[in-house]
């Protein structure tokens, strides 16, 4: 058996769908599986590194609709593989300026893919029937259920002996580490030819260092992690970090198999909802998720807790109303103070 399972194009999106492809291989020891994605070849190459610590996944695509000959060859490639199902991710509902894409269902059709396997009627051979705002683990076990799969799918993906540990020699320590992720990708909304910037998810960076500051007052050592993109605003917003040999900042200066390597030796990891967190749920470590504009109910990764306001307003995540959104409450008024609390009572 071969199979082709759609993925979004974020770290988070690979990692959630490390669990789906586990229990396939569970089912067909035999089988290939490859995923798919709408993406460029720089992010492709950092997704690719991260499915180098798995043991499920064979090889990951990518498709781009402005990269036509590239596309042409893909096609090529996915012939080849005589793939006997291809599951389509959400539907394949990309939102590009606010206009369902159908690319992937014709790309999985001309790639050969014996059976579609999703949740637009017209569009699949077979009808995963899911309702609104289901969890995404509970999404892809009942996907899985109709082509005859009925397996529990297990979260725990990542392999941290595949992970880059040399950055472990850095870090000399005692005391219990918590990992704290400090930001997530920024996105944009497009529609009648404007486009606007927004980010629902990020907690403030003043306040993720604050937390660090009572962290290590509490007795742990706390590591910040964060990209290229992080450490970028910290420097122009002029934001410095807490000084102590108890605060290991790696911001900006890690790998994506750095990273994993670090967050497999954190006791916890609390972060905004974003890759990182979906990534440390992978490797099997707690996580302290901090919910704002995304929806809590369908994203909250797995062994772990959440703290969200449940506002009225919330979710609005991929919605003009979010890209409007002015005073983000769902997050400004989540204090520091609450998340502190939050994790003293986890008894990590």
């Amino acid at each position: 058996m071969n199979f082709l399972i759609h993925s979004g194009m974020g770290i988070g999106d690979i990692v959630q769908k490390l669990p789906m492809a586990r229990a396939l291989k569970e089912q067909y020891p035999d089988s290939n599986i490859d995923f798919i994605t709408a993406s460029s070849e720089s992010v492709w190459k950092l997704n690719r590194s991260i499915l180098e610590c798995q043991h499920y996944v064979r090889n990951l695509y990518w498709y781009n609709s402005g990269e036509k000959f590239h596309c042409l060859k893909l096609l090529l490639q996915l012939r080849m593989n005589h793939y006997d199902y291809g599951f389509v991710r959400d539907g394949g509902l990309t939102r590009v300026n606010a206009v369902p894409s159908y690319w992937i269902f014709r790309i999985m059709r001309f790639g050969g893919c014996k059976k579609l396997v999703g949740f637009v009627e017209d569009w699949v051979d077979i009808y995963a029937d899911i309702p609104e705002r289901t969890y995404y683990l509970e999404r892809d076990r009942l996907t899985l259920n109709a082509i005859g799969v009925d397996r529990e799918l297990n979260p725990n993906t990542i392999d941290s002996s595949l992970t880059d540990r040399s950055i472990l020699s850095s870090l000399k320590t005692s005391r219990k580490i918590i990992a704290i992720s400090t930001g997530t990708n920024t996105y944009a909304w497009t529609e009648n030819g404007k486009t606007i910037d927004y980010d629902v998810k990020s907690w403030p960076y003043e306040k993720w260092l604050a937390l660090s500051s009572e962290l290590i007052e509490h007795g742990y050592d706390v590591i910040l992690l964060g990209g290229p993109k992080e450490a970028r605003e910290l420097k122009e917003r002029g934001i410095e970090l807490p000084v102590s040999e108890h605060i290991h900042d790696f911001i900006g200066k890690t790998t994506i198999k750095q990273s994993l390597a670090l967050l497999s030796i954190s006791s916890l990891v609390a972060g905004s909802e974003g890759g990182m967190m979906h990534c440390a749920a992978g490797l099997g470590v707690k996580t302290l998720t901090v919910f704002g504009g995304s929806d809590y109910l369908q994203w909250r990764p797995a062994n772990g807790d959440i703290i969200t306001l449940n506002l009225e307003c919330s979710p609005c995540f991929a919605s003009r109303r979010a890209a409007e959104c002015k005073y983000h409450r769902c997050l400004d008024e989540i204090s520091v103070e609450m998340v502190l609390n939050k994790i003293l009572s986890m008894n990590i």
